[in-house]
């Protein structure tokens, strides 16, 4: 669903024993951790001649699931910043990830705040019940999810079980979904991004039916 601008995954490339991404080149950037049996922990980001350590972000040891490294300009002030995608469940159902981007400036670079897109959703979707099924409302958009044949009622946000953030066009975004119960999806919210005062505010959501 989601494109990506300079991404940089894990790979087994080797800095001073820790396995790194390839280098983005461009934007001298490059993230290294430690395998630490199920999970790959104290990261270190090496931005120019500078290192950031970060022993308390966890990644899943998957390597069909690995973390991602961009450099792309999501503060649109003109100049890239670094983002980063971290798995921290993955599996029987399960999805979850989290964002963390950074904001060069002239001493180094500073991580930048984004609003939980749960509390987004919370404030911003409205939910009731009718004689047709579940009515859906977004920023006074209504949408209608029927009952099904069983005619089970109900229709909960995924919150526990599948977060994950993406980017789209150089735009920061979060998908959560919609069941009926567990393992019957039947659409996504999808909650853009903006930087403003200071920190990363859900500002969009759109609903889309599976």
């Amino acid at each position: 669903m989601f494109l990506s601008l300079l991404l940089s995954v894990m790979t087994a490339l080797s800095f001073n024993g820790d396995t790194c991404t390839k280098k983005l080149e461009e934007a001298n950037v490059q993230l290294c951790g430690k395998e630490d049996g199920d999970w790959v922990r104290h990261f270190t980001l090496h931005v120019g001649q500078q290192t950031y350590a970060f022993p308390e972000w966890e990644h899943v040891n998957d390597p069909k699931m690995i973390p991602q490294l961009h450099s792309v300009d999501v503060t649109k002030d003109g100049k890239e910043d670094i983002v980063v995608f971290l798995v921290k469940a993955r599996g029987n159902g399960t999805y979850k990830n989290e964002v963390h981007v950074f904001a060069h400036h002239e001493n180094g670079i500073e991580e930048m705040i984004v609003e939980d897109p749960r509390a987004v959703v919370l404030k911003s979707v409205k939910m009731r019940e009718t004689d047709e099924g579940t009515e859906l409302i977004i920023d006074h958009v209504h949408a209608l999810i029927p009952y099904n044949r069983q005619g089970e009622k109900g229709v909960k946000v995924t919150f526990d079980r599948f977060l994950k953030y993406a980017l789209d066009k150089q735009k920061l975004k979060a998908v959560l979904l919609l069941e009926r119960k567990k393992g019957e999806y039947i659409g996504s919210l999808i909650v853009t991004f903006e930087y403003k005062d200071g920190l990363f505010q859900g500002t969009h959501i759109d609903f889309i039916r599976h």
